[in-house]
């Protein structure tokens, strides 16, 4: 069966129509065909530099590049190093930027802004010069970036806030938006694909050709929403050959307006695609699948994509059948300590911790008792909850001073160290760049120039100039000089910016870094988001000083605690999905709506298929929900799980433990 599997992986790689739709089950192989079409296409004497491939994250766009660039190396394919493997935003970037668009409205390439920065400098100035608080300038951002992301103000899956955004407030953002975003050349999340489709659909913008873009992979189709899909759209119109990849079953991201019917309906909107499906799970033992598979059963969705999933261990010798485990418990304390009894004696046993993920459908309510437990059960784990490095203000620190050093150009880095400044308060930083607005400034000149007489206050004149001295430094810096070289420096600018605690901190992250690190790596490593990613870097380095690869035991060894969301594209052995009650899952912001309900099942089957030999699914009678002790009612999912909940007081038993460590042992 496994060379049947990956001969349909190939078969839909290789395919000459000019669409291509390939529907990719959980585990079925999606990365190892998007990888085989790219050295494919090379094998074929297509130009590398016309071939491009898309995701939406960064993150999963760095998983992807390197998954491509390592199969394609190691097919005799060096030349894969010249294909693009990018966002879907950085594409959007690119072809405004070759089109001559962005140098009419910002001063240079503007950036995406990241989280971080969209609540500590976008949110955070809007909210200060308007007087809104955190939550409702939140709500009339999102109110945008729905209106970005469909081109409708009230679209599908939009759930407006109580009270609705008002014209006032629709008004106030609109009159901030664009003059800040131009001072700061930045955007937020889903304006550029918009900009694009815009310019590329009155027929002015040929992106086929400014690019040379032959032929386009978009990993995660289920993924995209309306802009997205329209963008795609145009470029197939305009020549580009489309390859697309995803699972309708696996579209979970509503909340960016994405919905299951773009990959659904591609067959339609292209007659003559072709069309590929992988059923052959790799990943998931039988009785795990068929779990999973029975909540999609369950809650049948329309027009969904016929499929049928079949595991690949049924035929394994010897067979490997997994295993799930139904635990009802009469508290949420019960529970939490369970799970982590369990994480321990697992670990105990020798298993990895990072071969243990906790998947928590409501960080808010699940995620404080959880970790509580795990603290006491001495096992360390990685929380989304968890302020990394890059996150705290040495951090970000740092990162400013690196990213300016990389890209002197990067105008948020500028905005970002100003805000560390001494006296650098919020209103001072909106003062700031209200100057800049009004006297027709650039505000990267503020770092570099003189400042001109009576348009600062005396104390925002001193966070400016705070701000230049460090930024003459960085001129002396290259981003390709080495920690060695700098570190003198960088511990005393942290010194005199944060103190004595912020230069522990600093000596404790560095000290994983060689010291011919280069700058621009750590760079690298510093805006990364997760253990992997950070594994990922640090083992280019070494790899790149002829030193042996750190593997896992340079990053903590850490189990994984994180949103069903974030599991998205992850597996691990061992899974623990708790908190399975009506209350939180679906929970009441889903309840109301019908398709919210859908895409809760469909959360719940991918959270289920990143087990590969154990998932337990678990509820609590009774949970404490902000301060207050409430009676729970098992989720209507817990009825669809193929077998019946056991009462439990406890984590795994020694016998249980000894088969799961059994089963293990048979992947």
């Amino acid at each position: 069966m496994v060379v049947a599997a990956q001969a349909t992986q190939d078969a839909a790689a290789h395919d000459l129509s000019h669409q291509v739709r390939l529907v990719a089950g959980p585990g079925t192989g999606k990365s190892r065909s998007i990888e085989e079409r790219i050295r494919w296409l090379l094998d074929s004497g297509v130009n590398p530099v016309s071939i491009w491939a898309i995701s939406f994250t960064r993150a999963s766009t760095n998983d992807l590049a390197s998954r491509i660039r390592d199969y394609c190396n190691s097919c005799g394919h060096p030349d894969v190093m010249s294909v693009n493997i990018r966002t879907l935003h950085s594409l959007g970037l690119r072809i405004l930027r070759e089109a001559g668009i962005l140098r009419q409205s910002y001063p240079v390439d503007p950036l995406v802004l990241d989280n971080w920065e969209v609540e500590n400098i976008f949110d955070a100035e809007f909210g200060n010069k308007y007087s809104i608080g955190k939550d409702r300038r939140e709500e009339i951002r999102k109110e945008h970036e729905a209106f970005w992301n469909t081109g409708q103000w009230t679209p599908t899956n939009y759930v407006p806030p109580t009270p609705p955004i008002s014209p006032a407030e629709r008004s106030l953002f609109n009159s901030f938006h664009l003059p800040r975003t131009h001072t700061y050349s930045c955007v937020l999340p889903g304006e550029i694909v918009r900009k694009c489709v815009e310019r590329m659909s009155t027929g002015t913008l040929d992106a086929r050709n400014l690019l040379t873009i032959d032929h386009l992979v978009v990993d995660e189709y289920q993924d995209l929403n309306q802009m997205d899909l329209d963008f795609i759209d145009i470029l197939a119109q305009q020549g580009v050959d489309l390859f697309v990849a995803g699972d309708d079953d696996q579209s979970v991201y509503s909340f960016r307006h994405a919905l299951p019917s773009g990959i659904q309906s591609f067959q339609t909107k292209y007659p003559h695609s072709g069309n590929h499906s992988l059923e052959h799970c790799f990943r998931c033992p039988p009785e795990i699948l068929s779990t999973g598979l029975s909540i999609i059963n369950g809650n049948p969705q329309q027009n969904r994509i016929a499929k049928t999933l079949t595991s690949l261990y049924l035929t394994a010798v010897p067979p490997a059948n997994g295993i799930k485990y139904l635990w009802g418990f009469s508290s949420h304390v019960a529970e939490a300590r369970a799970i982590a009894q369990s994480c321990r004696d697992l670990i105990q046993a020798t298993l990895n911790p990072r071969d243990i993920l906790i998947l928590v459908s409501d960080k808010r309510i699940l995620l404080p008792k959880l970790e509580e437990e795990l603290i006491q059960a001495g096992v360390a784990f990685e929380s989304p909850r968890e302020i990394g490095y890059s996150e705290t203000d040495p951090g970000r620190f740092i990162l400013s001073l690196l990213r300016i050093l990389c890209s002197p150009d990067d105008y948020v880095a500028h905005r970002t160290l100003l805000g560390m400044m001494p006296q650098a308060g919020i209103k001072t930083l909106v003062a700031i760049a209200d100057a800049v607005i009004t006297n027709n400034m650039r505000y990267r000149s503020l770092f570099y120039q003189p400042l001109p007489l009576n348009i600062f206050t005396t104390r925002a004149s001193k966070v400016i100039n705070s701000a230049q001295i460090i930024c003459a430094q960085l001129q002396t810096w290259s981003a390709n000089e080495t920690l060695g070289m700098r570190n003198t420096d960088i511990l005393a600018l942290l010194q005199s910016v944060f103190g004595v605690t912020a230069v522990q901190s600093w000596q404790t992250l560095s000290a994983v870094f060689p010291q011919d690190t280069l700058l621009k790596e750590i760079r690298d490593y510093l805006w990364s988001t997760t253990d992997d990613q950070r594994l990922t870097i640090l083992n280019q380095i070494h790899t790149r000083l002829n030193l042996p690869t750190p593997g896992a035991g340079t990053m903590p060894p850490r189990i994984r605690l994180m949103s069903m969301h974030g599991a998205k594209g992850l597996s691990a052995k061992i899974v623990f999905i708790p908190g399975l009650e009506e209350e939180i899952f679906p929970g009441p912001r889903r309840q109301p709506y019908a398709g919210l309900i859908l895409e809760a099942a469909r959360l719940l089957y991918v959270s289920i298929t990143r087990a590969r030999a154990l998932c337990v699914l678990s509820f609590a009678s009774w949970r404490a929900i902000f301060g207050s002790s409430q009676q729970q009612t098992p989720s209507r999912f817990t009825a669809q799980l193929n077998g019946a909940f056991t009462n439990r007081n406890a984590g795994l038993t020694a016998q249980e433990l000894q088969l799961v460590l059994n089963e293990i042992a048979l992947l």
